[in-house]
């Protein structure tokens, strides 16, 4: 468990650099300067988010990013972005948020399943299977999300 833990707290730098390994494999060696802006893109948007949220006094405030309406409405801002915009800089950004979001729901899975479940779905009882299968679908479609900025 100290293993699957850790692994999880130190999610995202193996996911930039798988994505921006794939980025560059896809798109050829000499994209490399494409692939600075994406990975800008990434490491701005995970800190970003990260550090805001860290600062947020408001609970009611910090609510909104952990709940479900949000979460997929962003992911599906994230879509029409990444399919409508070519800036590298612009997909990272919101891919690093994205990816962002899937740690938190992993590691709040994993560690604080009811905290989980009143955050996401404003304190509905729902069953583990459903929460499950929000996270599965989430991550999934971050992993989608993913590939569309890689190709």
């Amino acid at each position: 468990m100290r293993l699957a833990s850790k692994l999880l707290d130190n999610l995202y730098l193996p996911s930039a650099v798988v994505i921006l390994i794939l980025f560059l494999v896809v798109n050829g060696w000499l994209a490399w300067p494409k692939a600075v802006y994406l990975g800008a893109g990434l490491v701005i948007g995970w800190f970003l988010i990260s550090v805001y949220l860290s600062l947020i006094k408001v609970p009611q405030l910090a609510l909104v990013f952990h709940s479900v309406i949000f979460q997929i409405g962003f992911l599906l801002f994230s879509f029409w972005l990444v399919t409508s915009s070519e800036s590298l800089f612009a997909s990272g950004l919101i891919l690093g948020i994205n990816l962002l979001f899937v740690k938190e729901l992993l590691f709040d899975y994993q560690k604080r399943r009811s905290i989980l479940k009143k955050r996401l779905f404003n304190n509905l009882e729902i069953s583990d299977h459903l929460l499950l299968a929000y996270v599965v679908g989430f991550a999934l479609l971050v992993a989608l999300l993913a590939v569309l900025v890689i190709l």
